[in-house]
């Protein structure tokens, strides 16, 4: 069966993943907008596009992602992250369409030394991360037909967020300096995308974590990109948190398990290496 797909946030690191792998898994991609072409704040274009490209499925990659200008923007933080995923939720309802939105590994304060399951409660530090818990909460609100997935320390082609740099800026020559303190699981976008793709196509719906296996800190993700490069360590400078340019809270252990997804039987996500390899592996 054909799915007829809409993906919102089109320019981003992940909604250009999914532009890219819907097609592949066998989606019809109506139309792949960004912002300007559909602000999901604003509920009369998002009737309008839903109208006219008429989705079974909507993939909302759109969202407020600037972690520290939150602080000092929390309407504008609110007004993209809670009340633009309820306008778009409450459009795709009426539609009858399936909505497949984003959240983040950010909703937890990183203080466990296990990984957050779906059933965690959040515990939410900054107002990026508050602004996301509210957006699931508005969304879950307006609608039953809703996958919500909780990503993090997602990087991919064309990304401008550090990690999608890395690559870049190592073959480039220069030195990364990084993040030795926190820990993470980086993940490729287009696993999320695939993911995403074999998700939506059930009506298993609810919340589900999505991100690559295992953990690691950015210095130690940078320098493992720097030796599978053939790179020498010296590339890599690692750094406190304390020493680096951060306005917000971040969590310490940003690290999920994905439960649900594995109980579903949908955990396709590699380990955070094998996906690195195949970042670097795509990039060549």
């Amino acid at each position: 069966m054909v799915v007829k797909a809409l993906v919102l946030g089109a320019k981003g690191t992940l909604g250009q993943a999914l532009t890219a792998v819907l097609p592949q898994a066998g989606y019809d991609l109506r139309a792949a907008l960004d912002r300007a072409a559909c602000d999901i704040a604003d509920g009369d274009a998002v009737r309008a596009a839903i109208a006219k490209h008429a989705p079974d499925v909507i993939f909302n990659a759109a969202a407020y992602t600037d972690v520290d200008r939150a602080e000092l923007e929390p309407d504008a933080a609110y007004r993209a992250n809670a009340i633009a995923p309820e306008t778009l939720a409450r459009a795709a309802d009426a539609a009858g369409s399936v909505l497949v939105h984003y959240s983040t590994d950010f909703v937890y304060d990183g203080e466990r030394e296990r990984p957050y399951d779906e059933f965690d409660p959040p515990s939410p530090q900054g107002l990026y991360a508050r602004s996301k818990v509210a957006g699931e909460q508005l969304a879950a609100a307006a609608t039953g037909r809703l996958f919500t997935l909780r990503v993090g320390c997602l990087y991919g082609r064309g990304g401008r967020n550090f990690p999608s740099t890395i690559l870049r800026r190592l073959r480039a020559g220069e030195t990364v300096r990084a993040d030795r303190d926190r820990l993470g699981s980086p993940t490729w976008v287009i696993e999320v995308a695939r993911a995403s793709a074999a998700l939506a196509r059930t009506s298993d719906f609810g919340l589900y974590h999505c991100t690559s296996q295992g953990e690691t800190s950015w210095a130690a993700f940078a320098s493992f990109m720097a030796a599978e490069l053939g790179l020498p360590g010296s590339r890599v400078e690692p750094l406190p948190t304390s020493a680096l340019p951060m306005k917000a809270p971040r969590p310490r252990r940003s690290i999920l398990d994905n439960r649900m997804l594995r109980l579903r039987g949908l955990d396709t996500l590699s380990s955070w290496q094998d996906a690195a390899r195949a970042f670097i592996k795509s990039e060549s």
